[in-house]
């Protein structure tokens, strides 16, 4: 049998507001570099954080984001063929937005996988070509709004719920009044199993299998003493290569989260921010493009974000910078982080 050849690149969040980014690809420099590199890979994989939609309601919840359809060049310009769609602005304007997105999205020529009319829609996957190899992409979220979650007839994104309680020492609110709690945090066993199942069905007829999970904290929400994960991630992502995953692409914290490698596949808890226009004040400008290659294994390009969301090809300094802040979040792991050469490779892959 002949070995697989080719590449795919991966990276995190992509909202797009205006066609701003096509000006920017001639006249900015950095912005063009960062999109050439990911244009050296054979497949581009990226998360769309918006619907892209005239219609619509705005449902109530903490943040709600959608762009008119005519962004959606730009998003092709930037070389991405799929995208994930299981995120928590997916459904912000509700199931006629959906609907325009899966059309406006699938005329553009992007492939899509995470939301859907229906749960099985959402949850169906999609088989990619990068050079010889055959690559199996789902995508699930955990960050699911109110009324978020498909279902059985019912338009959405593709679910891993989550359950959460607080755990409060007494004794310690007396001495520290205000201390956060403790907060606990479980997959819903279900929603595990079905993701799992799915990952095991697609494993069967292709050379790899990735997964994007929209999924954990921000650091601007996250609990100082808790760390960077959640308790759910680390069990999901090991039940998940458990089930036959070959990574998980994990996004939503707006800023770089550790990588772990769990027998001898990679959990990227969050690649940050690809592009993210406008970027809000908590979002953090240090990115990867996570490439994998099956003759040279995995690379991380390190990425530097403008103060509007524009990402930039890092340099030298930069580059160093943004490696050694990923390798020090990624100790708790074991040290998976290598630098060389002005980016990461992946040690135990």
């Amino acid at each position: 049998m002949v070995a697989a050849s080719g590449s795919v690149g991966f990276v995190g969040d992509v909202m797009v507001e205006t066609t701003k980014a096509s000006t920017l690809y001639a006249a900015n420099g950095g912005y063009r570099r960062a999109v050439e590199k990911l244009a050296e890979c054979d497949l581009r994989i990226g998360n769309l954080e918006m619907p892209v939609s005239e219609r619509g309601y705005k449902v109530r919840k903490y943040s709600n984001l959608r762009s008119h359809p005519s962004v959606l060049p730009s998003v092709v310009e930037m070389g991405f063929q799929a995208v994930s769609l299981a995120n928590n602005h997916m459904m912000d304007y509700g199931p006629e937005a959906l609907h325009d997105t899966l059309k406006f999205v699938s005329e553009a020529g992007i492939e899509h996988t995470g939301a859907g009319a229906s749960l099985d829609q959402a949850m169906s996957p999609l088989t990619l070509e990068a050079g010889s190899a055959k690559i199996g992409f789902l995508s699930f979220a955990s960050t699911l709004p109110m009324e978020s979650d498909a279902g059985v007839g019912k338009p959405g994104i593709a679910p891993i719920r989550v359950g959460f309680s607080f755990e409060v020492d007494a004794n310690l609110m007396a001495e520290q009044p205000g201390t956060m709690p403790q907060v606990h945090s479980w997959t819903d066993p279900d929603d595990r199993a079905h993701a799992c199942d799915a990952v095991a069905e697609l494993r069967k007829t292709v050379d790899f299998v990735a997964v994007a999970l929209h999924w954990g904290v921000p650091n601007y929400w996250l609990s100082p003493y808790q760390g960077l994960l959640t308790q759910y991630q680390p069990v999901l992502g090991h039940a998940l290569i458990d089930a036959g995953a070959d990574a998980i692409i994990g996004h939503h914290s707006h800023s770089l989260h550790p990588i772990e490698v769990y027998k001898g596949k990679p959990i990227f808890y969050s690649l940050g921010n690809f592009l993210f226009e406008g970027a809000r004040g908590f979002m953090e400008p240090e990115s990867i493009i996570a490439r994998f290659d099956f003759e040279r294994g995995w690379e991380l390009v390190p990425l530097m974000l403008d103060p509007d969301g524009f990402p930039a090809l890092a340099d030298a300094d930069q580059a160093e910078a943004v490696l050694n802040l990923l390798a020090d979040m990624s100790q708790v792991f074991g040290d998976p982080v290598r630098k060389q050469n002005g980016v990461g490779r992946l040690a135990g892959t």
